[in-house]
């Protein structure tokens, strides 16, 4: 399960987006970072979708609560394949 964005708050609260999410039925509740956009949509569209809009998903996640204990970005979702 490729974890494709983590928001690492203290006290272990975490938000994060993974298979949960871009592997769920579609019509499903989802309370994902990716506030939706990668829900149900597979691995290969959620990591073009997760590189596409991480930063816009990293600020709205700091708006809501600024206290961030860490970020981190699945290598899935930071490098673009090459072949």
């Amino acid at each position: 399960m490729a974890t494709l964005l983590a928001i690492i708050r203290p006290g272990s609260r975490t938000q994060r987006c993974d298979a949960r999410c871009y592997d769920a039925r579609k019509g499903t509740a989802c309370d994902c970072v990716c506030e939706g956009t990668n829900h149900a949509a597979g691995l290969d569209a959620a990591m073009i979708l997760t590189r596409q809009q991480v930063q816009r998903w990293i600020a709205a996640s700091r708006a809501r609560d600024a206290e961030i204990h860490r970020i981190e970005i699945g290598i899935e979702a930071q490098n673009i394949p090459l072949f």
